[in-house]
């Protein structure tokens, strides 16, 4: 087993194409709505941007409940 094996996927790098398909929307409007928001997990580098996998998977799953919420309350 390689260490690349090890790493649990969660500690994985990643990039802001990445990040922008588990919104299901461009690398652009990824970072222009998305990643600059407050709370949203710091950067890991800035020159590509990348981002630690466990945190946006996070970061994402908590803000979907959110907006469920807010819709239900809503009556949407």
């Amino acid at each position: 087993m390689t260490v690349a094996e090890k790493v649990p996927w969660t500690e994985l790098a990643l990039s802001a194409a990445e990040c922008a398909e588990l919104w299901g929307i461009t690398p652009e409007h990824f970072l222009a709505t998305v990643a600059c928001k407050p709370g949203f997990p710091d950067r890991l580098t800035f020159k590509p941007a990348t981002w630690r996998a466990g945190e946006v998977v996070e970061y994402r799953n908590s803000n979907r409940q959110n907006a469920r919420r807010t819709a239900r309350a809503d009556g949407k």
